[in-house]
């Protein structure tokens, strides 16, 4: 969700809905349609804790494609994160399953070679995604980018980290750990893509790159999973591929006042 400076006086902030964003354009709607397949999928498993999972990703895939109000910075910190919980529903609903059915997933930490191949693998993303390091090292990206609201930062944040921990949830351990159906994680893998295009607004997505790097992402994750057998490896690789996102949210942090939010 990094957007363009939003560093705007409270009377000037806007409401968490509007009409325009009640556009579907072919990018959100394939979006939607590949993020359906997955849950679909898995409701067709004779699981209750699968249909569990599904029916929390139907269910997240509608709140995401709410007509939130695009450009986010003239929103409320509260209105940004109503929007940013609502998309960690499945994620945080993931672990409670996992927690209550599949504890053994979170017990496994799998072989030690694993760990050094999910961080060779982030730094493959990063390059395959020409993210210029230096740039955000450098502070130049969050210049560009322009001041956030503290509210709006830590959001950002917390759906960066969740997400890196509940998206291994979701779309890689029950088709790499369980189910062991290389279908399902292909669905999986179009499913997690295609989530990321359902909210309304860019959101800095669809140029060719950066969809290329996310469908490496889900076929690598996947992979580290099925080899390793925990899902700790791709939480690993996941959490250093959002590693740069986070840095540039610290350094776009202003503390710009939330009275009136």
């Amino acid at each position: 969700m990094l957007e363009l400076a939003d560093d705007v006086e409270p009377a000037d902030r806007q409401s968490s809905f509007a009409r325009t964003s009640l556009r579907w354009d072919n990018r959100r709607l394939y979006g939607l349609a590949a993020a359906v397949v997955y849950p679909v999928g898995l409701l067709s498993v004779r699981s209750t804790p699968l249909r569990a999972i599904a029916v929390l990703l139907l269910v997240e895939a509608v709140l995401i494609g709410l007509p939130w109000r695009v450009p986010r910075g003239r929103r409320s910190g509260a209105s940004f994160w109503a929007e940013s919980l609502c998309g960690t529903l499945a994620s945080i609903g993931a672990v409670v399953v996992v927690l209550v059915d599949r504890p053994g997933w979170l017990r496994s930490a799998g072989g030690w070679e694993w760990y050094p191949v999910a961080v060779l693998f982030a730094a493959g993303l990063i390059l395959l995604s020409g993210l210029n390091l230096r740039a955000v090292l450098g502070g130049e990206l969050a210049f560009v980018l322009g001041p956030t609201r503290r509210s709006h930062s830590l959001a950002r944040s917390y759906a960066t980290l969740v997400g890196a921990v509940g998206e291994e949830l979701l779309f890689r351990a029950p088709v790499a750990l369980w189910l062991r159906s290389t279908p399902l994680a292909m669905l999986g893998a179009v499913g997690f893509v295609g989530r990321h295009y359902i909210p309304p607004g860019s959101n800095r997505r669809g140029a060719l790159r950066g969809t290329l790097a996310e469908l490496a992402a889900a076929a690598g994750l996947w992979g580290l999973t099925l080899a390793s057998g925990s899902i700790y490896p791709a939480v690993l690789a996941h959490l250093l591929n959002n590693l740069p996102q986070l840095v540039v949210e610290l350094q776009r942090e202003n503390g710009i006042s939330e009275a009136g939010a």
